[in-house]
């Protein structure tokens, strides 16, 4: 497995005092990784690290290949900031000019005709192309949030960092957003890092937790509580080991899974497969 996100030995502090000390934690090409901590230990710091916007004291920080620290706006890196929904409420601009500026502002050759048809698919993956004409201002929450999904999906990222995306928002904008990851995820083999608050309502759609605490962060166990499926052989319609979503059918037992049954994990493919689960438990 490629890792695509590596923080090696890191540690950096405010006012000579350590937030981090010798931090070193990867995320694999394919995760839907969850970072978590108590208020205050440093999750929306750790994000800034990563993409750097912030340098460490020491140590050092590498998405895909590269050095993170002093680059910003990398073209393989989308990034969701904290209350971004709420702050674009504000902006008297409709849904398809925000997505398609983020398009113009990035470094491409496209031609209009095909910024026009990515800001389409963009808002369509997040189930927004109907509200295009409408003023940002006028959605609600969850609609303002899943448009600035789709502003930073509009580039095609290869990591995907957001920073609390459900801060917010209702439990059905919730569920609807973290299917929308879900399926990028999956399809479309987009890796997520992901910080929240909320472990509960997300853990059916993850499948690692990063945990920050004492000055360090490690990997913590899964929640008990939800169905979590996961394998790690080569799929043979991917490179990636494959992330299953918590409601696909398996006959209790052996595992099999039909691809029939999770449209999301497999697209249009249709074929059986065994496999060996991961985390969690098996779902009955």
């Amino acid at each position: 497995m490629i890792n695509v996100v590596e923080v090696n030995n890191l540690t950096f502090g405010y006012d000579n005092k350590n937030l981090f000390e010798g931090v070193t934690f990867q995320v694999e090409e394919g995760d839907f990784a969850a970072i978590i901590g108590d208020n205050g230990v440093g999750k929306s710091t750790m994000i800034k690290l990563l993409l750097g916007f912030l340098k460490p004291d020491e140590g050092e920080v590498v998405i895909l290949g590269n050095k993170m620290a002093g680059k910003k706006n990398y073209a393989g890196i989308g990034y969701v900031p904290q209350n971004s929904g709420a702050l674009a409420g504000s902006f008297p601009a409709t849904v398809e000019e925000i997505v398609y500026y983020s398009i113009i502002s990035a470094p491409n050759r496209k031609s209009r005709k095909e910024k026009l048809a990515a800001m389409e698919r963009s808002l369509k993956a997040v189930d927004m192309l109907e509200y295009k004409g409408r003023l940002i201002s006028e959605l609600s929450g969850g609609q303002q949030q899943r448009v600035m999904l789709a502003r930073v999906l509009v580039n095609e990222p290869q990591v995907l960092i957001l920073d609390e995306p459900t801060v917010g928002i209702d439990g059905e904008s919730v569920d609807r957003l973290m299917g929308i990851l879900h399926k990028q995820n999956i399809v479309r083999q987009m890796t997520i890092l992901m910080v929240t608050h909320d472990l509960q309502s997300v853990s059916s759609y993850i499948n690692r937790v990063l945990c920050i605490s004492d000055h360090s962060l490690a990997e913590a166990a899964m929640p008990e509580a939800k169905v979590i499926h996961a394998h790690s052989h080569h799929h043979e319609h991917t490179h990636i080991g494959h992330i299953h979503c918590a409601s696909c059918e398996h006959q209790e037992g052996h595992g099999k899974h039909s691809s029939q049954d999770c449209e999301c994990c497999h697209g249009d493919h249709n074929h059986d497969h065994s496999h060996k689960h991961g985390h969690g438990k098996e779902n009955k």
